[in-house]
């Protein structure tokens, strides 16, 4: 993963772009490791938490074509939306119920809207560059992660300047460094032993599409990691403290969030968009 971001960024300023990939988060769900956080070698002033500014004149895909908006977009990469037998419109209506679980939240007056993905082969880490959404699921078909990656979420940020040690901006000055856009990518295989498809399904049981959009959401929606994975090595067993959708961790369907999830979005976005 990191080597991936590292040649992105390499792209990104042979192409005078003002923002790189930071940070990749990723979820498990097999084997003895929990989902972790990656970090871009170059990261400037080290400043890594990315919240999004509102009315932000950079990012021109967050909103209508009347201007900068306060809104938060998303939006579903169709084209790369079929996995196995589920039909694209099968995951993006799986992806559709997460977003609206996090947009259901009453704490925050977050304007979370979808934006259409034109046909287009959305992002940036393995899509074919187009920018139509702040947060972007990229679908099932770029990626094969080694180990027992479900899903990963990449953060860019804005720098100013974004030379060989990018210096991130912080244009509303709350102490955050903002963040440019956000894309998701979901793995076909499990790779953490013999590697053979991993059971995506939509209908509660074997890898619950919502469900893991649902974890990959709260990233995308600014949210890290949140509790400890341990392991019982008598059992065999997996155990998070406390439980929560953003455990590193996923165990099996768990379509509602908790409360630290509750916690952590509102702590994030109630006072937007005066943060």
């Amino acid at each position: 993963i990191g080597a991936t971001m590292d040649e992105a960024n390499l792209a990104l300023a042979a192409q005078g772009a003002d923002y790189r990939v930071v940070m990749a988060e990723y979820v498990t769900g097999d084997g003895d490791e929990a989902g972790a956080m990656v970090i871009s070698k170059d990261v400037g002033n080290k400043q890594l938490s990315f919240d999004f500014v509102p009315f932000d004149p950079r990012r021109p895909w967050s909103g209508p074509v009347s201007g900068p908006t306060d809104d938060i977009t998303y939006a579903v990469d169709v084209g790369d939306g079929a996995i196995d037998a589920l039909s694209a419109a099968a995951t993006t209506a799986a992806i559709d119920a997460a977003m609206g679980t996090w947009d259901g939240e009453t704490c925050s007056n977050l304007p979370l809207t979808k934006n259409p993905d034109f046909g287009l082969d959305l992002g940036v880490i393995f899509g074919g560059g187009w920018l139509v959404a702040d947060v972007m699921h990229a679908g099932w078909n770029d990626v094969n992660y080694a180990g027992g990656v479900l899903g990963v979420t990449y953060t860019f940020g804005f720098c100013d300047p974004c030379g060989a040690t990018p210096v991130w901006t912080d244009i509303d000055n709350n102490k955050k460094a903002d963040a440019a856009f956000r894309e998701i990518y979901y793995d076909p295989v499990d790779n953490s032993g013999t590697p053979q498809p991993w059971p995506w399904t939509t209908d509660g049981t074997g890898i619950d599409v919502e469900t893991v959009a649902l974890h990959e959401a709260g990233h995308g929606l600014s949210q890290e990691h949140f509790g400890n994975i341990l392991f019982n090595t008598s059992t065999g067993s997996v155990i998070a403290a406390p439980r929560a959708i953003m455990n590193p961790f996923i165990f099996g369907v768990d379509r509602m969030l908790l409360a630290s999830d509750v916690g952590g979005h509102c702590s994030n976005w109630a006072q937007w968009p005066y943060n």
